[in-house]
């Protein structure tokens, strides 16, 4: 059990309060991510709070500097703490109240809406460089963001809409054929109903869809807006993907094919290369930590192996293609790994 705040207070004020504590103190930080992994529901309270808190922070400035004495007196800085949580809380009650009262929702269902302001007010979720991160929705869909990614959600009545700001996210989509699942990527689009699927942006433009399991339509990226007709719908079976660069989406349309076997293995950790180049290997490595893996020469990054690699461990990553292709391993200072003959 991670030491906290007291069990009496509610998941969502306890979420308050670790999330007004941890913005400042990676010690308490580190405690809330402790906290958030005990349990799913402490994991969404903390995420759609976090993403709120922010709203309050002028006010609550504004509040603590007009009245010093209460800033600096530990007793009253709780209090304030518990006020803030107590204005966070009511937001969330009453946005998703008002909510329900205006779209007739049942009450048994849990829809994410803040201060009634449902469209204007995404979840945000992010990860940093090294940091893969899974999260359950409102609507029971689970999504997994990679490193150095950022997911914006919204939940509404009658579909879910989500957007790829950068990154790569898999994404198992709960079936609600009444709620279509979009997610927008430089404003193409990925709709499914029932479906698990990747979608990647690393740059403008730069989109790749990966199918797993179920159907979806894909509409491109980068695409000016049509008046003559609508926009062309691709397709994907499972195990396909759709490629998308700044160059062709100006010229010839992509079209499916097959995807590799090892896409979507990037989730565990763990990914099967099948006679793949070093420098395609060290690329994806280099995702995942601030470490970078170097090949020494245009020869080393052409060489070819076949290896199960824990991608997200530099070191390991090194030493295997080292061990495997007869190459050594120099350390150059703390961030950089060079494969050298």
């Amino acid at each position: 059990m991670t030491e906290g705040h007291d069990p009496k207070l509610s998941i969502e004020e306890q979420a308050t309060l670790w999330v007004l504590e941890s913005k400042d103190d990676p010690a308490r930080r580190a405690a809330a991510m402790r906290w958030c992994d005990e349990a799913p529901e402490h994991r969404v309270a903390f995420d759609e709070v976090e993403a709120k808190i922010l709203r309050l922070d002028a006010a609550g400035e504004s509040l603590r500097s007009s009245q010093p004495e209460v800033q600096n007196s530990p007793s009253h800085q709780g209090l304030w703490k518990l006020a803030i949580a107590a204005s966070v809380i009511g937001l969330l009650v009453i946005g998703v109240l008002g909510f329900k009262k205006e779209a007739g929702q049942p009450q048994g269902q849990r829809e994410v809406a803040v201060g009634g302001r449902v469209q204007d007010d995404p979840l945000v979720f992010s990860t940093k460089r090294g940091e893969v991160r899974k999260v359950t929705l409102a609507d029971g869909s689970v999504v997994t963001l990679d490193s150095d990614s950022r997911l914006l959600v919204w939940m509404r009545s009658d579909r879910r809409d989500l957007e790829l700001d950068h990154g790569r996210v898999h994404f198992e989509v709960a079936h609600d054929r009444s709620r279509p699942f979009t997610v927008m990527a430089d404003g193409g689009s990925t709709t499914a109903l029932g479906t698990v699927f990747d979608v990647e942006r690393r740059a403008q433009c730069k989109v790749n869809i990966v199918l797993f399991e179920g159907k979806v339509a894909v509409t491109p990226p980068c695409q000016p807006r049509r008046v003559d007709g609508p926009v062309v719908k691709r397709y994907l079976e499972p195990g396909e993907r759709l490629r998308y660069s700044p160059a062709a989406s100006q010229e010839a349309p992509a079209v499916p094919e097959p995807a590799p076997e090892n896409e979507g293995q990037w989730v565990t950790g763990v990914k099967s290369y099948n006679d793949e180049t070093v420098g395609s290997i060290l690329a994806e490595a280099n995702l995942y930590s601030q470490v970078q893996l170097v090949a020494d020469t245009p020869e080393i990054a052409n060489m070819r192996v076949s290896a199960d690699l824990h991608i997200r461990n530099p070191q390991n990553v090194a030493k295997h293609l080292a061990r495997s292709l007869g190459l050594t391993v120099e350390f150059q200072g703390n961030d950089k790994i060079i494969l050298k003959k």
